[in-house]
């Protein structure tokens, strides 16, 4: 991760939506590398930015780059705990809290943690890489039901059933550990996908299972709302369909 730096994506937008106070209190959901924290942290220099991440690795990058700021409180946990975690800092009302979804630059592109579906590499796509259910327990020990309805609900994936029929065969014969043996899978049941690689929603599909992404969403959203100040406002940057309409049916 060395020399990696994070511009942030929609930061004008953020700045305006936000309307940080100097003196004011502010959640940022997903730290990644500090893009956004750095954004909310300088301009509410005398107010305070909680800033939570699961990924150890992310985190402590992040407390690297954001040294000189002395008002980030770091909090290495899942976003659905802000409320216990809030409560646990005597904070009851905040300002502005922000949510950037989906997976980081970082955790795509480093084959070590297992997201990718390019070269190759071993599977996992654990965003906390402590916890214990990883994208090779998903592929060889989820019944064909659960897989069918994984890749179908998280991956709007037409040909789920053959597919989790692919899977299952497969790993009767072999356990599934590398991303080029479920690209091999997929591609069996999909063929060519003209304009986008066929293994993408699939890979989607089993990494928002393997960190269980949309419950966790509904959760610490659900929870943030009741610890708004009046005037105060969520930001939420989405990037795939599943979570738009997730975030928009709490809304």
């Amino acid at each position: 991760m060395n020399n990696m730096e994070h511009y942030p994506v929609l930061s004008k937008e953020i700045i305006k939506k936000l309307k940080i106070k100097d003196n004011g209190i502010y959640i940022d959901c997903t730290l990644g590398l500090g893009g956004h924290t750095r954004l909310i942290a300088e301009r509410a220099i005398n107010g305070r930015v909680i800033s939570f991440d699961q990924d150890r690795q992310i985190m402590e990058y992040a407390k690297k780059s954001l040294k000189d700021l002395k008002n980030i409180t770091f909090v290495s946990d899942n976003f659905s705990n802000i409320k216990n975690v809030l409560n646990g800092l005597g904070i009851r009302k905040v300002d502005g809290v922000l949510y950037d979804l989906g997976t980081s630059y970082y955790q795509l592109t480093d084959e070590n943690r297992g997201f990718t579906y390019h070269g190759e590499t071993k599977l996992d796509m654990r965003m906390n890489i402590d916890q214990n259910l990883s994208a090779i327990d998903v592929l060889n020990n989820y019944s064909k039901d659960e897989l069918v309805n994984i890749l179908f609900k998280y991956g709007d994936e037409p040909r789920s059933h053959r597919i989790a029929e692919a899977i299952i065969k497969y790993r009767s014969k072999k356990e599934i550990t590398l991303n080029t043996e479920l690209n091999e899978i997929i591609k069996s049941v999909k063929g060519y996908v003209k304009d986008k690689h066929p293994s993408k929603n699939i890979f989607q599909a089993i990494r928002i299972e393997v960190n269980n992404e949309i419950v966790v969403i509904q959760e610490s959203i659900n929870d943030a709302i009741t610890m708004m100040k009046k005037g105060s406002i969520i930001v939420v940057i989405t990037f795939h369909s599943l979570e738009d309409r997730t975030v928009k049916n709490i809304f």
